[in-house]
């Protein structure tokens, strides 16, 4: 599983990609190829601005559920005596 999302501009419509952490309402790049400035926002109508912003906020809910479920599985193990 890759922490990374891919991105299509808006203006030229080349892909690239960036880190899901990163990727927030209100985050900011520029995209490397025709350096246009990327605001994401998940009220706009381009949906190449809307669907990166799902994907990530999908990642990160993903990892934080792994997470949980680890976090859970070693308290079982350690509650539960090895006979």
């Amino acid at each position: 599983m890759t922490d990374r999302i891919k991105i299509i501009c808006s203006k030229c419509r080349k892909n690239f990609h960036e880190r899901a952490q990163r990727l927030k309402p209100g985050y900011q790049m520029q995209c490397p190829h025709c350096m246009k400035l990327i605001t994401f926002d998940s009220g706009s109508e381009d949906p190449d601005i809307r669907r990166p912003l799902k994907a990530a906020r999908d990642f990160r809910a993903r990892v934080e559920e792994a997470l949980a479920l680890a976090r859970t599985a070693t308290q079982g193990q350690r509650r539960d005596p090895a006979y």
